[in-house]
Formats: structure tokens, C-alpha cells, sequence
């Protein structure tokens, strides 16, 4: 029995390494952004932002975003900001509150304080090619303070 379940936990620990090495195959058009809280942000809450561009005629940006230990039953957005040099230090502060294309749409939390959206962004305007550094961060809809914030990530408009 015990060998079993080995053998279980095995092939899905392979499963979600060989998703993961897929999904950050081509960084420029897919990644994950990690959120973490600031210094004086709930120590214990995280996510993630899950950064989509399918290789079709649109260009269509999907965020598949998660967030865990947050204040329970509440709203959150989800911004990002970018820069045009790609040096893997993000100092633009153009924050673009994002959602369900230009509409912004909140994050809200259960009762245990996860929450999930699935938000998108179309970049039909921006020329195809164009590579920027950008970050993420999660506000609190009611105090507008940081929650979560990502690290810098490198990101080219792709179709």
C-alpha cells in the first residue's frame, strides 16, 4: 500500500514539474508571477498571477489569478505596471487596474480569505514585438493599501 501511494505522489509531483518547465517554456509570452505581501502587508497571504498569451491572431492577455489568507469576504484588484527597458528592474508606475478587458473586475474573497478571477486584456494596440518589464500587485478595495506585489518580469507582445 505504501508503495502505492509512493508511487502516486511520484507521478504527480513529475506531472506538476513538467507543467511548470511548460509553462515557463517561453517566458516572453508566459509565466507565473508570484505575490508576496510587503513588509507591512498579512504576513501570511501569497499568490499567484497566471500570465497567458495564446499563440492565435488575437492578442489576447489571460490572467488566471489566485490569492490565499486574505481578509475574508472582501475585494481585491489586481494592477500592473510596466517599463519599456528590459533590464529586469521594473521602475514604471503606470498601474493599470485590470479585469474583464478595459473594465476592471475585483478578486473577492471566501470566507477563509482565498479568492479567484479570471481576468484578460486585449493588446491589439500595442505592437507586436514590444518587450517590457512589468509587475503586479493586489490592492484592497476598500483601504486601496498594497496586499500582495510581485517581483519584476520581463514580457513580450506576442500573437
Amino acid at each position: 500500500m505504501r508503495v502505492l501511494m509512493f508511487i502516486t505522489v511520484l507521478a504527480a509531483l513529475t506531472a506538476a514539474g513538467a507543467a511548470t518547465a511548460h509553462d515557463n517554456a517561453d517566458p516572453g509570452r508566459n509565466l507565473r508571477a508570484s505575490l508576496r505581501p510587503p513588509a507591512d502587508g498579512p504576513a501570511e497571504a501569497y499568490g499567484k498571477v497566471d500570465f497567458r498569451q495564446p499563440e492565435d491572431a488575437d492578442k489576447i492577455v489571460y490572467l488566471d489569478v489566485s490569492v490565499r489568507h486574505l481578509l475574508p469576504n472582501r475585494s481585491y484588484y489586481l494592477e500592473r505596471a510596466t517599463d519599456g527597458t528590459v533590464d529586469g528592474v521594473c521602475s514604471g508606475t503606470n498601474w493599470l487596474r485590470l479585469g474583464q478587458g478595459v473594465d476592471p473586475a475585483a478578486i473577492d474573497t471566501n470566507a477563509n480569505g482565498a479568492g479567484r478571477a479570471s481576468l484578460f486584456r486585449d493588446l491589439a494596440a500595442v505592437p507586436t514585438g514590444l518587450e517590457l518589464d512589468i509587475r503586479f500587485r493586489v490592492l484592497d478595495a476598500v483601504t486601496s493599501g498594497v496586499v500582495l506585489q510581485s517581483g519584476c518580469y520581463e514580457f513580450t507582445v506576442s500573437q
